[in-house]
Protein backbone atom coordinates (compact mmCIF):
# COMPACT_ATOMS: atom_id res chain seq x y z
CA UNK A 1 0.00 0.00 0.00
CA UNK A 2 2.55 2.02 0.46
CA UNK A 3 4.10 2.47 -3.07
CA UNK A 4 1.44 2.97 -5.44
CA UNK A 5 3.04 1.97 -9.35
CA UNK A 6 1.01 1.98 -12.55
CA UNK A 7 2.75 -0.71 -14.76
CA UNK A 8 3.59 -0.08 -18.48
CA UNK A 9 0.77 -0.81 -21.23
CA UNK A 10 2.89 -1.52 -23.69
CA UNK A 11 4.88 -4.28 -22.69
CA UNK A 12 2.09 -6.78 -22.64
CA UNK A 13 -0.10 -8.48 -19.72
CA UNK A 14 2.50 -10.67 -18.74
CA UNK A 15 5.74 -8.62 -18.71
CA UNK A 16 3.83 -6.15 -16.79
CA UNK A 17 3.30 -8.39 -14.09
CA UNK A 18 6.87 -9.12 -14.22
CA UNK A 19 8.15 -5.50 -14.64
CA UNK A 20 5.40 -4.58 -11.80
CA UNK A 21 6.68 -7.43 -9.13
CA UNK A 22 10.68 -6.27 -9.59
CA UNK A 23 9.80 -2.61 -9.40
CA UNK A 24 7.46 -3.85 -6.10
CA UNK A 25 10.28 -5.37 -4.51
CA UNK A 26 12.98 -2.62 -5.65
CA UNK A 27 10.49 0.81 -4.84
CA UNK A 28 8.62 -0.40 -1.90
CA UNK A 29 12.21 -1.37 0.02
CA UNK A 30 12.43 2.01 1.44
CA UNK A 31 8.85 2.75 1.89
CA UNK A 32 7.95 1.34 5.08
CA UNK A 33 8.97 2.96 8.37
CA UNK A 34 8.57 -0.31 10.62
CA UNK A 35 10.88 -3.43 10.02
CA UNK A 36 11.96 -4.16 12.78
CA UNK A 37 10.58 -5.40 16.62
CA UNK A 38 10.15 -2.85 19.03
CA UNK A 39 12.31 -3.54 22.30
CA UNK A 40 10.35 -4.71 25.41
CA UNK A 41 11.65 -1.89 27.43
CA UNK A 42 9.93 0.66 25.39
CA UNK A 43 7.24 2.97 26.77
CA UNK A 44 6.97 6.43 24.96
CA UNK A 45 9.36 6.16 22.66
CA UNK A 46 10.39 4.08 19.52
CA UNK A 47 14.22 4.58 18.93
CA UNK A 48 16.38 1.89 16.73
CA UNK A 49 19.72 2.62 14.78
CA UNK A 50 21.14 0.84 11.92
CA UNK A 51 24.32 -1.74 12.61
CA UNK A 52 27.46 -0.54 10.60
CA UNK A 53 28.47 -3.60 9.03
CA UNK A 54 32.01 -4.06 9.17
CA UNK A 55 34.67 -5.73 6.49
CA UNK A 56 35.63 -5.23 2.92
CA UNK A 57 35.06 -2.33 0.85
CA UNK A 58 31.29 -2.77 -0.16
CA UNK A 59 30.16 -2.09 -3.39
CA UNK A 60 27.61 0.07 -5.35
CA UNK A 61 24.61 -2.64 -4.08
CA UNK A 62 25.77 -3.25 -0.88
CA UNK A 63 25.49 0.65 0.08
CA UNK A 64 22.55 0.70 -1.87
CA UNK A 65 21.02 -1.76 0.33
CA UNK A 66 22.42 -0.77 3.47
CA UNK A 67 21.02 2.73 2.45
CA UNK A 68 17.31 0.92 2.39
CA UNK A 69 17.36 -0.33 6.05
CA UNK A 70 19.03 3.01 7.54
CA UNK A 71 15.89 4.47 5.96
CA UNK A 72 13.62 1.51 7.21
CA UNK A 73 15.09 1.15 10.41
CA UNK A 74 16.41 4.58 11.64
CA UNK A 75 13.31 6.82 13.23
CA UNK A 76 11.79 7.72 16.55
CA UNK A 77 8.37 9.17 17.33
CA UNK A 78 6.14 9.04 20.43
CA UNK A 79 3.90 6.21 20.86
CA UNK A 80 1.51 8.09 22.74
CA UNK A 81 0.37 9.55 19.17
CA UNK A 82 1.63 7.22 16.92
CA UNK A 83 1.20 2.71 17.89
CA UNK A 84 3.63 0.98 15.68
CA UNK A 85 2.35 -2.41 13.81
CA UNK A 86 1.88 -5.56 15.95
CA UNK A 87 2.44 -8.18 13.33
CA UNK A 88 4.75 -8.87 10.75
CA UNK A 89 3.05 -9.93 8.01
CA UNK A 90 0.12 -8.82 5.48
CA UNK A 91 -2.23 -9.84 2.93
CA UNK A 92 -4.43 -7.10 0.97
CA UNK A 93 -6.51 -6.38 -2.03
CA UNK A 94 -6.43 -2.97 -3.82
CA UNK A 95 -8.61 -1.21 -6.47
CA UNK A 96 -6.89 1.69 -8.23
CA UNK A 97 -8.12 4.15 -10.91
CA UNK A 98 -5.81 6.68 -12.24
CA UNK A 99 -7.24 9.77 -14.08
CA UNK A 100 -5.52 12.83 -16.23
CA UNK A 101 -6.48 15.97 -18.02
CA UNK A 102 -4.92 18.45 -19.96
CA UNK A 103 -6.54 21.75 -20.09
CA UNK A 104 -5.57 24.18 -22.77
CA UNK A 105 -6.29 28.08 -22.68
CA UNK A 106 -6.30 31.06 -24.54
CA UNK A 107 -6.79 34.06 -22.93
CA UNK A 108 -6.77 36.74 -25.66
CA UNK A 109 -9.76 38.32 -26.67
CA UNK A 110 -13.28 38.94 -25.42
CA UNK A 111 -13.93 35.43 -24.98
CA UNK A 112 -11.53 33.80 -23.76
CA UNK A 113 -11.26 29.49 -25.11
CA UNK A 114 -10.42 26.53 -23.68
CA UNK A 115 -10.46 22.71 -24.41
CA UNK A 116 -9.98 19.96 -21.82
CA UNK A 117 -9.11 16.69 -22.74
CA UNK A 118 -8.96 13.50 -20.78
CA UNK A 119 -8.68 9.64 -21.50
CA UNK A 120 -10.83 6.71 -19.84
CA UNK A 121 -10.08 6.08 -16.33
CA UNK A 122 -8.14 2.86 -16.30
CA UNK A 123 -8.91 0.18 -13.40
CA UNK A 124 -6.27 -2.05 -11.65
CA UNK A 125 -7.46 -4.73 -9.08
CA UNK A 126 -4.57 -5.95 -7.21
CA UNK A 127 -3.66 -8.51 -4.33
CA UNK A 128 -0.50 -8.12 -2.42
CA UNK A 129 1.72 -10.17 0.11
CA UNK A 130 3.29 -8.01 3.07
CA UNK A 131 6.26 -9.14 4.96
CA UNK A 132 8.11 -6.38 7.51
CA UNK A 133 6.48 -3.61 5.50
CA UNK A 134 7.64 -5.00 1.81
CA UNK A 135 4.84 -5.66 -0.25
CA UNK A 136 4.95 -8.08 -3.66
CA UNK A 137 1.77 -8.34 -5.76
CA UNK A 138 0.03 -8.74 -8.59
CA UNK A 139 -2.27 -6.36 -9.93
CA UNK A 140 -4.99 -7.11 -13.54
CA UNK A 141 -6.10 -4.24 -15.56
CA UNK A 142 -9.89 -4.41 -15.52
CA UNK A 143 -10.88 -2.10 -18.18
CA UNK A 144 -9.05 -4.65 -20.84
CA UNK A 145 -10.63 -7.50 -19.38
CA UNK A 146 -14.20 -6.50 -18.86
CA UNK A 147 -14.50 -3.31 -20.97
CA UNK A 148 -12.81 -4.96 -24.14
CA UNK A 149 -10.46 -1.37 -23.85
CA UNK A 150 -7.03 -2.03 -25.30
CA UNK A 151 -4.47 0.05 -24.10
CA UNK A 152 -2.56 2.03 -26.73
CA UNK A 153 1.04 0.74 -27.69
CA UNK A 154 2.53 3.92 -26.98
CA UNK A 155 1.07 3.97 -23.11
CA UNK A 156 3.51 3.76 -19.92
CA UNK A 157 2.59 5.11 -16.29
CA UNK A 158 4.91 4.95 -13.12
CA UNK A 159 3.34 6.49 -10.15
CA UNK A 160 5.45 5.75 -7.07
CA UNK A 161 4.60 7.38 -4.00
CA UNK A 162 7.61 7.17 -0.79
CA UNK A 163 5.62 7.21 2.74
CA UNK A 164 8.45 8.00 5.55
CA UNK A 165 7.92 8.71 9.21
CA UNK A 166 10.64 11.80 8.34
CA UNK A 167 11.26 11.68 4.63
CA UNK A 168 8.68 10.62 1.41
CA UNK A 169 8.89 11.22 -2.01
CA UNK A 170 7.06 10.56 -5.34
CA UNK A 171 8.47 9.53 -8.79
CA UNK A 172 6.96 9.33 -11.68
CA UNK A 173 7.03 8.60 -15.03
CA UNK A 174 4.04 9.08 -17.48
CA UNK A 175 4.36 8.57 -21.75
CA UNK A 176 0.70 9.03 -22.78
CA UNK A 177 -1.19 7.26 -25.68
CA UNK A 178 -3.63 8.02 -28.34
CA UNK A 179 -7.24 6.79 -26.30
CA UNK A 180 -7.63 10.71 -25.54
CA UNK A 181 -11.38 12.57 -25.76
CA UNK A 182 -12.42 16.07 -25.79
CA UNK A 183 -14.01 16.55 -22.55
CA UNK A 184 -15.13 19.85 -22.51
CA UNK A 185 -15.16 23.16 -24.75
CA UNK A 186 -15.87 26.39 -24.21
CA UNK A 187 -15.59 30.10 -25.98
CA UNK A 188 -15.80 28.69 -29.87
CA UNK A 189 -19.31 29.02 -30.27
CA UNK A 190 -22.73 31.03 -29.49
CA UNK A 191 -24.94 27.70 -29.02
CA UNK A 192 -22.12 25.42 -26.93
CA UNK A 193 -25.11 22.68 -26.28
CA UNK A 194 -25.83 22.44 -30.49
CA UNK A 195 -22.36 21.89 -30.88
CA UNK A 196 -21.72 19.62 -28.31
CA UNK A 197 -18.33 17.65 -29.12
CA UNK A 198 -17.81 15.90 -25.88
CA UNK A 199 -16.68 12.25 -26.05
CA UNK A 200 -14.88 13.24 -29.49
CA UNK A 201 -11.78 10.98 -29.98
CA UNK A 202 -8.82 12.95 -30.10
CA UNK A 203 -5.72 11.44 -31.55
CA UNK A 204 -4.20 14.97 -31.75
CA UNK A 205 -2.20 14.61 -28.15
CA UNK A 206 0.70 13.35 -26.99
CA UNK A 207 2.26 13.94 -23.81
CA UNK A 208 5.41 13.02 -21.36
CA UNK A 209 6.57 13.88 -18.37
CA UNK A 210 8.93 12.74 -16.02
CA UNK A 211 10.04 14.23 -12.33
CA UNK A 212 10.04 13.50 -8.77
CA UNK A 213 9.23 15.13 -5.22
CA UNK A 214 11.06 15.04 -1.61
CA UNK A 215 9.66 16.56 1.21
CA UNK A 216 10.22 16.60 5.29
CA UNK A 217 7.59 15.76 7.77
CA UNK A 218 8.62 18.06 10.75
CA UNK A 219 6.25 17.06 13.04
CA UNK A 220 7.29 13.26 12.58
CA UNK A 221 7.43 12.66 16.88
CA UNK A 222 3.46 12.81 16.53
CA UNK A 223 2.41 12.54 12.77
CA UNK A 224 2.68 9.61 10.85
CA UNK A 225 1.82 9.76 7.25
CA UNK A 226 2.73 5.99 6.57
CA UNK A 227 -0.98 5.52 8.67
CA UNK A 228 -2.56 7.60 6.38
CA UNK A 229 -1.58 5.91 3.25
CA UNK A 230 0.78 2.63 3.95
CA UNK A 231 -1.20 0.89 7.00
CA UNK A 232 2.42 -0.11 8.57
CA UNK A 233 1.40 2.59 11.76
CA UNK A 234 -2.08 3.76 13.67
CA UNK A 235 -2.47 7.47 14.67
CA UNK A 236 -3.93 7.26 17.90
CA UNK A 237 -4.46 11.22 18.48
CA UNK A 238 -5.11 13.80 15.80
CA UNK A 239 -2.05 15.80 14.88
CA UNK A 240 -0.57 17.95 11.90
CA UNK A 241 2.54 18.75 10.94
CA UNK A 242 4.38 21.85 8.20
CA UNK A 243 5.61 19.81 5.31
CA UNK A 244 8.23 21.01 2.84
CA UNK A 245 10.32 19.61 -0.35
CA UNK A 246 11.03 20.24 -3.67
CA UNK A 247 10.36 19.13 -6.99
CA UNK A 248 11.80 18.68 -10.15
CA UNK A 249 9.98 17.71 -13.33
CA UNK A 250 10.61 17.97 -17.32
CA UNK A 251 7.24 17.93 -19.77
CA UNK A 252 6.51 17.59 -23.38
CA UNK A 253 3.57 17.78 -25.33
CA UNK A 254 3.19 17.60 -29.06
CA UNK A 255 -0.61 18.91 -30.27
CA UNK A 256 -2.30 18.44 -33.77
CA UNK A 257 -4.88 21.17 -34.05
CA UNK A 258 -5.84 19.48 -37.26
CA UNK A 259 -7.30 16.63 -36.01
CA UNK A 260 -10.30 18.52 -33.62
CA UNK A 261 -13.24 18.88 -35.28
CA UNK A 262 -13.71 21.06 -37.90
CA UNK A 263 -16.20 23.27 -36.29
CA UNK A 264 -13.65 24.04 -33.39
CA UNK A 265 -10.58 24.74 -36.38
CA UNK A 266 -12.54 27.50 -37.97
CA UNK A 267 -12.60 29.55 -34.85
CA UNK A 268 -9.28 28.36 -33.14
CA UNK A 269 -7.35 31.02 -31.85
CA UNK A 270 -3.77 31.76 -33.36
CA UNK A 271 -3.04 31.31 -29.72
CA UNK A 272 -3.83 27.15 -29.57
CA UNK A 273 -2.57 26.56 -32.77
CA UNK A 274 1.04 25.45 -31.26
CA UNK A 275 2.71 22.23 -32.21
CA UNK A 276 4.90 21.07 -29.29
CA UNK A 277 5.56 22.52 -25.79
CA UNK A 278 8.51 21.26 -23.56
CA UNK A 279 9.09 22.55 -20.08
CA UNK A 280 11.27 22.28 -17.00
CA UNK A 281 9.72 22.67 -13.99
CA UNK A 282 11.64 23.47 -10.36
CA UNK A 283 9.68 24.03 -7.26
CA UNK A 284 10.01 24.68 -3.49
CA UNK A 285 7.09 23.63 -1.73
CA UNK A 286 5.89 24.19 1.28
CA UNK A 287 2.09 22.78 2.99
CA UNK A 288 0.41 21.30 5.70
CA UNK A 289 -1.22 17.96 6.49
CA UNK A 290 -3.50 16.92 9.22
CA UNK A 291 -4.40 13.39 10.13
CA UNK A 292 -7.38 13.74 12.45
CA UNK A 293 -8.48 10.73 14.43
CA UNK A 294 -12.35 11.38 14.83
CA UNK A 295 -13.03 7.78 16.52
CA UNK A 296 -11.41 5.06 17.71
CA UNK A 297 -9.06 3.37 14.74
CA UNK A 298 -10.45 5.81 12.56
CA UNK A 299 -8.60 8.42 10.36
CA UNK A 300 -9.30 10.84 8.19
CA UNK A 301 -5.82 12.97 6.41
CA UNK A 302 -5.74 15.75 4.30
CA UNK A 303 -2.70 17.26 2.95
CA UNK A 304 -2.21 20.48 0.47
CA UNK A 305 1.23 21.66 -0.73
CA UNK A 306 1.32 24.42 -3.21
CA UNK A 307 4.75 25.12 -4.71
CA UNK A 308 6.26 27.91 -6.34
CA UNK A 309 7.56 26.87 -9.31
CA UNK A 310 10.27 28.72 -11.86
CA UNK A 311 9.50 26.88 -15.46
CA UNK A 312 11.97 27.12 -18.30
CA UNK A 313 10.44 26.60 -21.52
CA UNK A 314 10.84 26.45 -25.27
CA UNK A 315 7.47 26.53 -27.75
CA UNK A 316 6.57 25.69 -31.48
CA UNK A 317 3.52 27.40 -33.12
CA UNK A 318 2.04 27.86 -36.42
CA UNK A 319 3.34 31.74 -36.43
CA UNK A 320 7.32 32.07 -36.06
CA UNK A 321 7.24 35.31 -33.92
CA UNK A 322 5.75 32.81 -31.08
CA UNK A 323 8.37 30.11 -31.09
CA UNK A 324 11.32 30.33 -28.83
CA UNK A 325 12.47 30.19 -24.76
CA UNK A 326 10.99 31.85 -22.14
CA UNK A 327 11.24 31.33 -18.18
CA UNK A 328 8.41 32.55 -15.63
CA UNK A 329 7.19 31.24 -12.22
CA UNK A 330 3.81 29.59 -11.66
CA UNK A 331 2.12 28.14 -8.83
CA UNK A 332 1.46 23.67 -8.73
CA UNK A 333 -0.04 21.62 -6.12
CA UNK A 334 0.34 18.38 -4.26
CA UNK A 335 -3.05 17.39 -2.99
CA UNK A 336 -3.63 13.97 -0.87
CA UNK A 337 -6.50 12.32 1.18
CA UNK A 338 -6.99 9.59 2.95
CA UNK A 339 -9.94 7.43 5.20
CA UNK A 340 -8.96 4.41 6.71
CA UNK A 341 -9.77 2.10 9.24
CA UNK A 342 -7.59 0.08 11.40
CA UNK A 343 -7.27 -1.36 14.47
CA UNK A 344 -3.88 -3.22 14.01
CA UNK A 345 -5.58 -6.31 12.50
CA UNK A 346 -7.78 -5.35 9.97
CA UNK A 347 -7.86 -2.78 7.98
CA UNK A 348 -9.85 -0.58 4.99
CA UNK A 349 -9.45 2.34 3.26
CA UNK A 350 -9.71 4.51 0.34
CA UNK A 351 -6.91 7.46 -0.84
CA UNK A 352 -5.66 9.76 -3.22
CA UNK A 353 -2.56 11.74 -4.50
CA UNK A 354 -3.28 14.15 -7.26
CA UNK A 355 -0.37 16.72 -8.90
CA UNK A 356 -1.47 19.79 -10.53
CA UNK A 357 1.14 21.56 -13.16
CA UNK A 358 0.56 24.58 -14.32
CA UNK A 359 2.15 26.49 -17.74
CA UNK A 360 1.49 30.50 -17.95
CA UNK A 361 2.44 32.43 -20.90
CA UNK A 362 1.02 36.37 -22.06
CA UNK A 363 -2.26 34.77 -23.97
CA UNK A 364 -1.79 31.13 -23.15
CA UNK A 365 -2.06 28.63 -20.70
CA UNK A 366 -1.61 24.57 -19.99
CA UNK A 367 -2.43 22.62 -16.81
CA UNK A 368 -1.71 18.81 -16.36
CA UNK A 369 -3.57 17.16 -13.74
CA UNK A 370 -3.01 13.52 -12.67
CA UNK A 371 -3.15 10.80 -9.72
CA UNK A 372 -4.52 7.75 -8.58
CA UNK A 373 -7.56 7.01 -6.24
CA UNK A 374 -6.85 3.82 -4.19
CA UNK A 375 -9.58 1.44 -2.34
CA UNK A 376 -8.27 -1.43 -0.53
CA UNK A 377 -8.60 -3.68 2.88
CA UNK A 378 -6.24 -6.52 4.50
CA UNK A 379 -5.47 -7.79 7.57
CA UNK A 380 -2.33 -8.36 9.45
CA UNK A 381 -1.07 -11.74 10.64
CA UNK A 382 2.04 -13.29 12.68
CA UNK A 383 2.26 -11.50 15.96
CA UNK A 384 5.41 -10.00 16.89
CA UNK A 385 6.91 -11.01 19.98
Amino acid sequence: MATDIKTPHSYGRWHTYVIGILLSVLSTCPMQTLAQEIPANSTNTVQTDSTEVKGKRKNIFVKAYDFLLWYLDTYSYDTTYISPSKFYYTLMMQHSADFASYTIRSTRGETPQKLRFAPDHSYHLGAYFGWHGLFLGLSVNMSELFDNRKGSDKKSEYLINLYGQKIGGDLFYRRTGNDFKIRSTSGFYHDEEKYNFRGFDFEGIAVKSLGFNVYYVFNNDHFSYPAAYAQTTVQKVSRGTLVAGVSWSRHSLDFDHTRLPLEIQTTLSDDLKFRHVKYTDFNINFGYAFNWVFAKNWLLAVALTPAVAYKASDIKVEKPDYNGFTDKFNLDFITRAGLVYNNNKFFAGISSVSHVYQYNQKNFALTDNFGVLHVYAGFNFGRRK
